[in-house]
C-alpha cells in the first residue's frame, strides 16, 4: 500500500508539472463557439498543444511539461482568427472572436493531404486517391494509419474502428462493409479518424476509449440527393459469367438510406459486405454457434475469385431516421443467398498419434447457403441522458452435400448447420450536474441450433441445441475532482440445452447452466495526462451439468494505464487476472461428430480456465509527416486447458478428454509503420507479427511439450510516379514452426509461404486506364513449386459511366498446390482453381 501512495504521489508531481487552462470561446454577440480551435503555438509556428471547444463553448488546454509556447490562436467557421502572446492567456479567459467577410487575393492553392484538430484527423480524398481507385475502401487502404483488412474491417494504428459514420450518423451500425465496399470515392470529400471516441455524447469526457471512429465527409453534390450505381457485367469461361449490381443512396440531415442488391459468378465474396465488423463491447458475440459448420476446403493464400466456384445474391437495405435533436431510429435488413462449388485433394497427418498416421481425402462438395438478419436499433443520445434498445433477428437454411474419397472409400457427405436466433440489447445511462453517472445495461439472446450430420458410418446425427443467455449490469459512477469511483453490480445467466441423436434412435439431451453475480469496484485516475485505471471483479459462480455441480468464488483484478506523452505519442499498457467457466458445448460428454469423420468426447464436468494476461501498446501519429507507428507485445498465459487424446477407431477420428489439464502460454509482438510521401502519393508500410505459443498434447498416452512459432511480415506501397503510371504492391510471408519438445523426432519441418502482388495501371489518354495483375505465391516445400497468376483489363471512364473488359488467369495453373502446419496437424493439399476467363462490365452512375 506505501508503494501504491508513493506511486500515486509521483504521478500528481508530474501532473504539476504541466499548466492547463480552461475558458470559453464565445462570438462577438455572446454566443458559444462550439468545435471552436485553441492552439499553442512556439514563435517557428510549431504545434505545442491544441483542443477544440466542448459543446458549452468551452476549452480546456494542457501545456506539456518543458514547452514554452509563444503564442495562442483561437479560429472558428465564419469568424476572424484572433493570434495573441502566450503570456496574455489566463486561466478562465473567455476568447471572443469577431464574425468577418475575407477577400482572398488570387493564389495557388495546394490542398494539405491530413489536417489534425484536436481528437480529429481529416483525410482529404483528393489527396491519396489514384486514377485506379473506384471504392471509398481503395482510398482508405492508402492513408497512412489506415488498413482495410480482407473482410472489409477496417482498423486504425492496429485497431479495429468502433463506429463508421456517415455525415455524422451511424447508418450502417456495425455492418459498414457495404459502405465501405460501394460507395464511390467520386462522392466522398474526405475521410476523418475520431480517435479516442466515445460515442455516449454524456460519458465524453468521462468515460475513457482507446479505439477510433471513422466518418466520411461527403462532397456537397453527394448531399440531400437520390444517388446510386449501376452494373451490368457479362462474360465467359467454362460457363457464362455475371457479375451486377443495383444501389440507391440518399443522405439527409435528418434521413439517410443505403439499399443495395447484388450478385455474381466470379468468384468476388458478398457474405463478408454484410459481416459485424465493429468491435463489439463487453466481448458480446451475438449468437451462440454450435458444433457442426459447412463443408469446406482449405482456402489457398490467393485471392477468392482464384479458387472459389459461386453463384451468389446479396440484398440489403438500410435506413436512419433522425426522429428528433438527440434521437434517432435506424432499420437494417439483408439476405445473402449463395451456391458454391469446391474440389480438393488433401492429405492430413496427425502429430496428436505417434505412428502419424496418414489421412487421404478427395472431396467434391457443393455448399448451398440462405442466410437472412435484421436490425432495429433506438438511441437517444442527449448531453446528460442515453437510451438505447437494438434487437436483432437471424435465420438460416444452409446446408453441404457432397462425396469423400477417403483412402480410397467413396462416402457421401451431408451437413445442415441450421441456426435461428434473436438478440435483445438496452442501456440506459444519465449524468448529473455534478458528473456522477447511473447506468443500467441489460442484454438478451437466444439461439436455437437444429443440425443433421451424414457420419462416415451412413448413420444420421441429429442435434437439437437451444442456448439462452442474460446479463444485467447496475452501475454508478461518483466523480471525485477530477477521479472516478466506480461500482458495478451484475447477475449473468446462461441456459444451454444439448440434444443428441443417431437415426431413429431416441434422444439424450442433457442441460448446462450457469449463474455468475458479481460486484465490480473500481477507480480511475486522471493526473495530467497520465490516466489510471483499478478494478477488482469479485463474483460468485454456480455450474451445473447433470450430478456435476461446482461454486466458485473469483477475484478478477485488472490495472490500466494511458499515457498522452507528447501531441504525437501515446503509451498504454494493461494487466489482469480472469476466470472463464466453460461452458456447455466444452462439458457435453456425449460423443457428438463434428465432421463426417471425426468424433469429440468431452468428460462431463463443470470447470474453468484461469488466465493471466499483459498487453501494452505505443502509438506514434505525426499527420504533419505522415508518419503513422504502432507496437503491440502481449503475454497470456491460460491454465486449465484440457488435455484430448487422440485416437483412430477404424475410420473415425476420436479426441477424448482425459482428467489431465495443462497450462499454456503464449508471447506476442505485433506492429506497423507506415509513411506517406507527398511525392507521387506515395505510401509505404510495413507490418510484423510474432507469436510463440508452448502447449501441451497427449501422443500415446504420454504427455508431449510442444511450441508453436508463427512469423508474419506485410510489405505493401503505392505510387503513381508519372501521370500516366499507377503503381500497387504488396508482398506477405508467412513462417510457422511446430516442435515437439519431449519427442523431437515427432516434429514437423517448418513451412515458409511467399505471397506477392503487383499492380501496373496504365493512363494512355484521358479516360482510359490498362491494368495488369499480377500474382505470385511460392514456398520453401521445393515439391510444390511456383504459382504464378496475371490479369489483363481495359476500361474507358466518362464524366458518369465506365466500361470496361477484363481478361481473368491467363497466365495461371488449373490446381494449387500447399502444405499447412497448425498445433496438432500437419496437411497438403490440392485445390482447383478457376479457369480463364473474360468479362465486359457497364458501370453508371445514376
Amino acid at each position: 500500500m506505501r508503494y501504491a501512495i508513493l506511486f500515486i504521489l509521483l504521478l500528481t508531481n508530474l501532473s504539476l508539472s504541466a499548466q492547463t487552462f480552461t475558458g470559453k470561446v464565445k462570438g462577438k454577440q455572446g454566443e458559444l463557439l462550439v468545435g471552436a480551435s485553441v492552439v499553442a503555438s512556439t514563435e517557428s509556428k510549431s504545434t505545442v498543444a491544441y483542443c477544440l471547444t466542448s459543446d458549452k463553448g468551452e476549452y480546456k488546454l494542457t501545456i506539456p511539461k518543458g514547452k514554452n509556447p509563444a503564442s495562442i490562436t483561437a479560429s472558428y467557421v465564419g469568424y476572424q482568427k484572433k493570434t495573441m502572446p502566450f503570456a496574455d492567456l489566463k486561466d478562465g479567459m473567455t476568447i471572443t472572436l469577431v464574425e468577418g467577410d475575407f477577400q482572398l487575393k488570387e493564389v495557388k492553392i495546394k490542398a494539405e493531404r491530413i489536417k489534425s484538430s484536436g481528437d480529429t484527423l481529416t483525410y482529404s480524398v483528393a489527396g491519396f486517391r489514384q486514377g485506379q481507385d473506384r471504392s471509398i475502401a481503395d482510398v482508405i487502404a492508402k492513408m497512412p494509419g489506415l488498413e482495410v483488412k480482407a473482410d472489409g474491417k477496417v482498423e486504425y494504428q492496429g485497431k479495429p474502428i468502433n463506429k463508421f459514420y456517415i455525415e455524422g450518423l451511424d447508418l450502417m451500425g456495425s455492418q459498414y462493409g457495404v459502405a465501405n465496399q460501394n460507395i464511390s470515392a467520386d462522392k466522398i470529400k474526405s475521410v476523418q479518424v475520431l480517435e479516442n471516441h466515445q460515442s455516449v455524447k454524456s460519458l465524453r469526457g468521462v468515460s475513457f476509449s482507446e479505439q477510433a471512429a471513422l466518418n466520411l465527409v461527403l462532397k456537397d453534390d453527394a448531399k440531400a440527393v437520390w444517388t446510386g450505381t449501376a452494373d451490368i457485367g457479362l462474360g465467359w469461361g467454362d460457363d457464362f459469367l455475371y457479375d451486377c449490381r443495383l444501389m440507391g443512396m440518399r443522405f439527409n440531415k435528418k434521413y439517410q438510406t443505403l439499399m443495395m442488391y447484388k450478385n455474381n459468378n466470379i468468384g468476388k465474396q458478398l457474405d463478408n459486405e454484410v459481416l459485424d465488423l465493429a468491435a463489439l463491447l463487453k466481448g458480446r458475440t451475438g449468437s451462440e454457434s454450435g458444433f457442426l459448420s459447412m463443408m469446406s476446403v482449405a482456402a489457398p493464400d490467393l485471392a477468392d475469385n482464384r479458387y472459389t466456384f459461386n453463384n451468389s445474391h446479396l440484398v440489403a437495405g438500410n435506413w436512419l431516421w433522425k426522429t428528433g435533436k438527440d434521437s434517432e431510429l435506424r432499420v437494417q435488413g439483408n439476405g445473402f443467398i449463395d451456391k458454391t462449388d469446391m474440389q480438393d485433394y488433401s492429405s492430413s497427418t496427425y502429430l496428436t498419434l505417434a505412428d502419424m498416421p496418414v489421412i487421404v481425402e478427395e472431396q467434391n462438395v457443393s455448399n448451398t447457403r440462405s442466410e437472412w438478419k435484421g436490425e432495429a436499433n433506438y438511441q437517444y443520445n442527449g448531453s446528460k441522458s442515453f437510451i438505447k434498445n437494438n434487437l436483432k433477428g437471424y435465420i438460416d437454411f444452409n446446408k453441404s452435400v457432397g462425396t469423400m474419397m477417403y483412402n480410397g472409400q467413396r462416402t457421401d457427405m451431408m451437413v445442415k448447420p441450421h441456426k435461428r436466433s434473436i438478440t435483445e440489447d438496452f442501456q440506459m445511462s444519465h449524468t448529473t450536474a455534478k458528473g456522477n453517472i447511473y447506468n443500467v445495461e441489460s442484454y438478451l439472446t437466444y439461439s436455437y441450433l437444429p443440425g443433421q450430420l451424414l457420419t462416415i458410418g451412413g448413420m444420421t446425427e441429429r442435434l437439437n441445441l437451444g442456448f439462452f443467455s442474460t446479463q444485467n449490469e447496475m452501475q454508478y459512477k461518483l466523480k471525485v475532482g477530477r477521479h472516478y469511483l466506480n461500482n458495478e453490480l451484475g447477475v449473468n445467466y446462461d441456459y444451454q440445452s444439448i440434444g443428441v441423436a443417431m437415426d431413429e434412435e431416441a434422444e439424450k439431451t442433457n442441460v448446462y447452466q450457469l449463474l455468475r453475480m458479481y460486484w465490480s469496484p473500481s477507480m480511475s485516475f486522471l493526473f495530467g495526462k497520465h490516466r489510471i485505471g483499478i478494478k477488482s471483479k469479485i463474483s460468485y459462480a454456480r455450474q451445473s451439468y447433470r450430478e456435476s455441480r461446482s461454486n466458485h468464488l473469483w477475484i478478477d483484478p485488472s490495472v490500466g494505464w494511458n499515457w498522452k506523452a507528447t501531441v504525437v505519442s501515446e503509451f498504454s499498457a494493461n494487466v489482469g487476472y480472469a476466470n472463464a467457466p466453460l461452458m456447455g458445448r466444452s462439458i457435453y460428454d456425449t460423443p457428438i461428430f463434428t465432421s463426417y469423420r471425426t468424433q469429440k468426447v468431452n468428460r462431463g464436468k463443470t470447470d474453468a480456465t484461469h488466465s493471466l494476461h499483459a498487453t501494452a501498446a505505443y502509438k506514434y501519429t505525426n499527420p504533419v509527416s505522415g508518419l503513422f507507428f504502432n507496437i503491440r507485445p502481449s503475454y497470456n498465459r491460460m491454465s486449465g486447458n484440457i488435455l484430448y487424446e487422440s485416437a483412430m477407431n477404424g475410420n473415425i477420428y476420436t479426441t477424448t478428454a482425459t482428467d489431465k489439464e495443462y497450462a499454456m502460454q503464449t508471447i506476442g509482438v505485433s506492429g506497423r509503420v507506415s509513411k506517406s510521401f507527398g511525392w507521387a502519393k506515395t505510401l509505404v508500410g510495413l507490418g510484423a507479427s510474432h507469436k510463440v505459443t508452448d502447449y501441451c498434447m497427449l501422443v500415446s498416452g504420454i504427455v508431449n511439450d510442444a511450441r508453436m512459432n508463427t512469423t508474419a511480415v506485410s510489405f505493401n506501397y503505392s505510387l503513381r510516379p508519372a501521370r500516366f503510371l499507377s503503381v500497387e504492391g504488396k508482398s506477405n510471408v508467412n513462417i510457422y514452426k511446430q516442435k515437439n519438445l519431449t519427442a523431437p523426432e515427432l516434429s514437423s519441418d517448418p513451412t515458409t509461404d511467399w505471397e506477392h502482388f503487383l499492380k501496373l495501371y496504365v493512363f494512355p489518354a484521358k479516360g482510359w486506364m490498362l491494368s495488369v495483375k499480377n500474382e505470385l505465391f511460392h514456398t520453401n516445400d521445393k515439391s510444390i513449386g511456383i504459382n504464378h497468376f496475371l490479369d489483363l483489363a481495359i476500361a474507358y471512364k466518362a464524366k458518369r459511366w465506365e466500361f470496361s473488359v477484363t481478361a481473368n488467369n491467363l497466365i495461371g495453373t488449373s490446381e494449387f498446390e500447399r502444405r499447412t502446419l497448425g498445433n496438432t496437424i500437419e496437411s497438403y493439399s490440392i485445390t482447383r482453381l478457376r479457369p480463364r476467363e473474360v468479362l465486359a462490365k457497364w458501370s453508371m452512375d445514376l
